[in-house]
């Protein structure tokens, strides 16, 4: 079975994960849980990653919707509020791997933080043209060509998955993350440059409603 999204994946190979748990595990054999996070090296964090996929046969990974990972993050700028839920999904593959559109849409938002770190890298944001649809973010991608206004079509090449340190400093993964059309005013106000792909605990009744689960996108 093959994916829209990321249409060279066999979805036969691939494997459900909470990256949270295996990192508390890969800590709990390989380091201390105390002093530096070595996770945060996006080496130190792939290996962690192919460690799991070798285990269970796999050849990649996904999940991560309304995830706490306050394991695997610790040491970033996400300790300062607490803010620890992932707001989509990650599929974490090999670098290279073609991303697609999943539908009609039109760019509405073409964004590269590269030099920050533990940032979003290339990323694009779709307004599908189905206005039932929630926009969609892809973050982490290698760069693009698109730019903001321009169609695409369902199963047109966008990118593919980037590669440290210009994904914005992680292990190569494809983040995706939908956006409800009822918070998309809120965002446009800054041109999405508040937009995160996580937040807190304590508000994730709003947060499921605001950005809700992507995960039919992978299999889509």
């Amino acid at each position: 079975m093959k994916s829209k999204l990321v249409p060279t994946l066999d979805l036969s190979q691939g494997i459900e994960v909470n990256l949270d748990a295996a990192a508390q595990e890969w800590l709990r054999r390989h380091h201390s849980p105390v002093g530096t996070n070595p996770l945060l090296e996006p080496e130190c964090a792939g290996a962690m990653v192919s460690e799991l996929h070798r285990s269970h046969g796999a050849s990649f990974s996904y999940g991560g919707y309304l995830e706490d990972r306050s394991h695997l993050l610790r040491g970033t700028y996400l300790d300062e509020a607490g803010g620890y839920l992932h707001l989509g999904i990650d599929i974490n593959a090999p670098e290279g791997t073609p991303v697609h559109a999943p539908y009609d849409a039109v760019v509405c938002d073409v964004f590269d933080d590269r030099g920050t770190p533990q940032g979003w890298g290339p990323r694009l944001i779709l307004e599908p043209e189905d206005l039932s649809c929630p926009l969609l973010v892809l973050g982490h991608l290698t760069t693009s060509s698109f730019k903001r206004g321009d169609r695409v079509r369902a199963g047109e090449a966008l990118a593919a998955i980037g590669a440290p340190p210009k994904n914005g400093g992680w292990f190569p993964h494809l983040h995706v993350q939908q956006i409800a059309r009822s918070a998309v005013p809120e965002h446009q106000r800054d041109e999405f440059a508040s937009l995160d792909g996580y937040g807190h605990a304590r508000d994730i009744a709003a947060l499921r409603e605001r950005y809700p689960d992507p995960q039919w996108l992978l299999r889509g």
